[in-house]
């Protein structure tokens, strides 16, 4: 018998109706969860699905009762081997799943195509102690076409096991630094344990940049500048220009220059250079997310969910992609996805005759600059209008998607750039213009903003000038946007705003997570406490900004470090480097991180709301295990300090709070002396002459 596993219902389904699999079959006691019967290339066979991760690395206590708690003293926790566990949501899902495993001569696995869709699959197939046979299923798009040309061109599991690799190296990376670095930081720094440091091998960096961001705008020191400006005019039309060496810093010396500007300027020079634009790159996954930020105004949740949605209704390719180009192979489904497109209504203002198209070439169809899945594209199943796309956000994002694809067919756009320099009383001044000659793609609802033009101008003549100053001020870096970050990310923290460097960066595989993962990442700052936005700036919290402040490890900072994992996890993916070099790697890096936050001497964490100071000498207050102390108890030998029990009685945070704040709790009822059961009730007091907490009686009736 065959068995194909899907990772989720909706990728079962789509699978199910290329295969032409019949109706689905639902578990009896759990309908979430069900199987397809049918006849596989004349073979019995069986179509399976999860509901994601079925299972996972196991939690530390898997290693050893020391582990259960968290004592500084105990971790790092480094196992010898890895342990793989059924998460307890999934246990009726795993076993389910496991019967059909059991009974398998061939296992095709038909999870997602990527890193984490291949661990989806290893862990459960280790869970299972399974030693069945398996192929590789690779499926581009969801559409019945690609599927079933997935299933006609099976893929042997060796060829897959590097990605495998990869997927387990990055996930015991990130166990191993999410574990231990997490539990020496919350010991470290946190005086409530419910505020937590979870310190992330990616997530860190990312909130480094967020907070080095921060501090660069909140430290900018507002510095004055001057600007030289002319007006000229005459019979052929007015411009503006500048004078040709830039601002000024000193603004008696820029209005000495601007008592010599009396008379009227002459054209010394002028030149006009052509330029082209060629066409832009496809869209990955982050660059998509990125575009619908800025023109659609969208989060990443809702980009996420939205690129999903138009995949699983199989009007758009894989939406976790890294690449921005297609394969060669890929040219002729291109052709007839771009022919149904200029029929749509919607899209046959944009319709070239074909002989005018351009030709295809290797600035979107590039072989070596595909990674596991081609850029974006619109499928073959074009629909018949835009109606016929389910929802409103969907037609918004297939709108984004087709003109970048329409666009490839389309010339580069042309452009004149011209540059008068204009002489006044010995010193020059410059004007700059654009116009566009030829539209070429911009046609494609791309024209950008309204240029600078100039009116015609000749060499020697002459215009009236207007001069005058204008003072500006140096501007801070502004914070981040969603659209922003996530491109920061997949740069490696870098601003590259220049394609071709943007472009370099990403070849080499150095950004931050994934094209699958940065969302996910973003989300879980803001999950944590550790980013939240401003209108649409992002911005970190207190937390966050406590947390890069008081981390003694750059290099668990650094955007570059990790881009360096980053694209040594890509060589494992693709054989060039080995699994076990770079997981004994990280087990020592996490090793000397841990022992560095551990033996670090930062202060204490607490929120405005928790920060409480020594009635006795007025230093920070922190909270232990076994109560509250005085922070300067070892330093100022201060002896405060409220026991987490006091005669038998177990002291409430906010009993103990109060005390150290008003300096006496409200009436405690079942204090016992020691050796008497008998109870007594009392109000705890500070008494700050004798430097001890003592019991005031409540006053008998009379």
């Amino acid at each position: 018998m065959i068995v194909i596993y899907a990772e989720k219902a909706s990728l079962a389904k789509a699978i199910a109706v290329a295969l032409h699999a019949g109706n689905r079959i639902a578990h009896p006691k759990e309908p979430t969860i069900g199987h397809y019967e049918f006849t596989f290339n004349g073979e019995k066979a069986v179509l399976c699905h999860g509901v994601g991760h079925l299972c996972g690395l196991a939690d530390r206590t898997a290693y050893g009762e020391q582990y259960r708690n968290w004592d500084l003293s105990i971790f790092p926790c480094i196992p010898d081997s890895y342990q793989v566990a059924v998460k307890d949501k999934t246990k009726t899902c795993f076993e389910y799943v496991k019967g059909f495993f059991e009974k398998a001569d061939l296992i095709i696995n038909a999870t997602d195509p990527d890193r984490e869709g291949e661990l989806i699959f290893a862990y459960i197939y280790e869970a299972m102690h399974c030693t069945k046979k398996w192929k590789r299923v690779w499926i581009e798009d969801l559409t019945p076409q690609k599927i079933q040309y997935a299933f006609a061109h099976l893929k042997d599991s060796s060829e897959v096991i590097s990605i495998q690799q990869a997927g387990r190296a990055r996930s015991i990376s990130d166990w191993l630094c999410g574990i231990n670095l997490t539990i020496a930081a919350t010991g470290k720094y946190c005086a409530n344990p419910k505020d937590m440091f979870r310190i992330g091998r990616v997530q860190t960096p990312v909130l480094a940049m967020v907070v080095e961001r921060e501090k660069k705008i909140k430290g900018h020191i507002k510095t004055p500048f001057w600007r030289l400006l002319a007006e000229f005019q005459n019979d052929n039309g007015s411009f503006t220009a500048e004078y040709e060496k830039g601002i000024f810093d000193n603004e008696q010396q820029a209005k000495s220059l601007l008592s010599k500007c009396v008379d009227n300027g002459t054209v010394t020079a002028k030149t006009v250079k052509k330029r082209t634009v060629g066409q832009p790159v496809l869209f990955n996954a982050t660059q998509l997310q990125a575009t619908a930020g800025k023109k659609l105004g969208w989060d990443l949740d809702k980009t996420v969910k939205v690129m999903q949605d138009l995949y699983e209704h199989k009007f758009m390719s894989y939406p976790r992609t890294s690449s921005e180009h297609l394969t060669v192979a890929m040219q002729s489904e291109v052709t007839t996805t771009l022919r149904k497109l200029f029929l749509l209504p919607e899209y046959s203002q944009y319709a070239l005759p074909e002989n005018e198209w351009q030709a295809y070439s290797k600035r979107h169809f590039d072989d070596s600059k595909v990674d596991s899945h081609p850029a974006i594209i619109p499928t073959m199943n074009v629909p018949k209008s835009l109606s016929e796309i389910p929802s409103e956000d969907e037609r918004h994002l297939y709108d984004l998607i087709v003109k970048s694809l329409i666009r490839i067919v389309y010339p580069k756009a042309e452009i004149e750039d011209t540059t008068v320099l204009l002489d006044v009383n010995g010193n020059t001044f410059k004007a700059t213009g654009s116009v566009i000659t030829s539209n070429g793609w911009y046609a494609v609802d791309a024209l950008p903003d309204k240029r600078a033009t100039l009116p015609p101008v000749s060499e020697g003549e002459s215009y009236q000038g207007k001069y005058e100053l204008k003072q500006g001020f140096t501007e801070p870096p502004k914070p981040y946007t969603e659209p922003d970050l996530i491109t920061a990310m997949e740069t490696a923290g870098k601003h590259l705003e220049d394609e071709q460097a943007r472009a370099l960066m990403k070849a080499e595989n150095k950004g931050l997570g994934t094209a699958a993962t940065r969302a996910t990442i973003i989300n879980s700052l803001f999950a944590r406490d550790y980013l939240t936005k401003k209108g649409k700036s992002i911005v970190p919290t207190e937390k966050g900004i406590f947390l890069i402040d008081n981390l003694p490890v750059l290099d668990l900072k650094s955007a570059e470090l990790t881009g360096q994992w980053e694209k040594r996890l890509h060589e494992i993916s693709v054989g060039n480097d080995e699994y076990s070099n770079f997981v004994t790697a990280m087990e020592q890096t996490v090793k000397n991180w841990y022992a560095d936050i551990a033996s670090s001497s930062a202060e204490i964490y607490a929120t405005k709301d928790q920060q409480l100071f020594c009635p006795f000498c007025g230093a920070r207050v922190i909270k232990g295990k076994f109560g509250y102390f005085c922070s300067a108890k070892k330093d100022k030998e201060c002896p405060f300090s409220v026991s987490q029990e006091i005669c038998g009685k177990k002291i409430t945070d906010s009993q103990a709070i109060r005390l150290i704040e008003k300096g006496k709790t409200t009436l405690i009822k079942g204090f016992k002396k020691k050796g008497s059961d008998k109870a007594f009730d009392a109000y705890l007091i500070i008494d700050k002459n004798q430097r001890k907490i003592k019991f005031e009686f409540p006053k008998k009736k009379s």
